[in-house]
């Protein structure tokens, strides 16, 4: 073949081969890209995906949220004065203020240094005022005179507590919430009172206690002590103190508890009885005999007169009493100070405390003579040359 037409055809061929090169890059970069637009649908696809799985999550959540807290229960105890207006500090809970406590406690000149005394070094120290009533003052225990000097005792109480209460009024009623009257021979249980304060409202006329009745009239044993909200107080000391219609004036051997349940009652007072105050306990919780009258399993150990003039029935036993107690009547100096031991001092190992105990190292042979070394025992060794020995021994 010519020369001429051997370069014509390489040319021609290196021309188709360029081509198919042209053709065949074109391809792979088209195919590149299909590849590409397919991988970000995907991740597209993926994100969304993502997205509102987690925006179902949240709304889940949410949910939940709002179906717990409108059927939440709130407890019978919750002061419905506070609920709503105080911040939460965690979550689940609200910090609500212990309710304020003014313990007036009547006492005598005689029972100042000792059952006085007792109720300063024990409960009346949980108290957020303890004051006591007296016919005397005496400033290191708080003893103010509300009555004259010869007006102190048992045949003048309706007298001291009603001047008591008046002194409380003019001295401290904006101070504080509640107003507990006591004997200097009872013995209460500050925390179980404010757990059960908490409920009530201090600005609602409400009076607290062990519910009695005798003459078809109701009222709260005061050997058991009582309790008046702020608007009880005021109820007291604005209308029923001056007024002898409504409430009974100072005389000798007035029945003060009887007489307090008619000058409230009088004023629109609200009688609660203890034994309704706590949701699912009605045993009583503010007791007018002395704890050890309740134990035994016989009637003789309560009087007749407690059994006719309360309300509820009065059982004996380790079923006689609240395990929420707040009061114990006729306690003596001693019995305080057990009450006092027994509540706040003793305690109780938990059985998982126990069980850990048994696995701690036990005392070697040699531990237990360098703890707890042999007793001397030469005096005893020879039984017939004892020196000192009992008679009958």
């Amino acid at each position: 073949m010519p020369r001429c037409c051997l370069i014509l055809a390489d040319c021609r061929l290196a021309k188709t081969n360029g081509q198919l090169a042209a053709i065949g890059n074109g391809s792979s970069r088209r195919t590149q890209r299909s590849w590409r637009m397919t991988a970000k649908m995907k991740l597209r696809s993926q994100l969304h995906l993502l997205t509102g799985f987690m925006a179902g999550f949240v709304l889940a959540f949410v949910l939940l949220l709002y179906v717990y807290d409108v059927s939440r229960v709130t407890p019978c105890w919750s002061s419905t004065s506070t609920r709503g207006t105080i911040p939460a500090t965690t979550a689940g809970f609200v910090d609500e203020p212990q309710p304020r406590v003014l313990c007036m406690v009547l006492t005598c000149p005689e029972n100042v240094q000792s059952l006085a005394r007792s109720v300063y070094e024990t409960w009346g120290r949980r108290c957020s005022r303890l004051i006591f009533a007296s016919s005397e003052d005496y400033e290191p225990l708080g003893v103010v005179q509300v009555v004259e000097p010869a007006g102190g005792g048992y045949e003048d109480l309706w007298n001291k507590t009603r001047e008591g209460f008046r002194h409380v009024w003019q001295h401290y009623a904006g101070d504080y919430d509640w107003f507990l009257k006591a004997d200097d021979d009872t013995y209460v249980v500050m925390e179980n009172l404010q757990h059960l304060l908490g409920g009530f409202d201090p600005d609602t006329p409400v009076f607290f206690g062990y519910k009695m009745s005798r003459y078809n009239v109701s009222y709260m044993s005061g050997g058991a002590s009582y309790i008046l909200s702020r608007e009880a107080l005021h109820r007291f000391a604005t209308q029923a103190y001056e007024s002898e219609v409504i409430c009974p004036q100072p005389k000798k051997m007035g029945i003060e508890d009887f007489y307090m349940g008619i000058c409230l009652q009088n004023v629109g007072v609200h009688f609660v009885d203890s034994t309704q105050a706590l949701d699912g306990d009605t045993r009583p919780k503010f007791m007018p005999l002395d704890l050890e009258n309740y134990m035994s399993d016989g009637n003789y150990t309560i009087p007749d007169w407690l059994r006719l003039m309360s309300l509820s029935a009065v059982e004996t036993g380790l079923g006689c009493c609240s395990n929420h107690s707040v009061a114990f009547h006729y306690a003596s100096r001693e019995r305080m100070f057990l009450y006092e031991f027994l509540i706040y001092h003793l305690k109780v190992f938990d059985p998982n405390q126990i069980s850990e105990s048994r696995h701690r190292s036990r005392l070697s042979l040699s531990d237990l003579a360098r703890r707890f070394p042999l007793e001397d025992n030469s005096n005893i060794k020879d039984l017939l040359q004892m020196s000192e020995k009992p008679d009958n021994f």
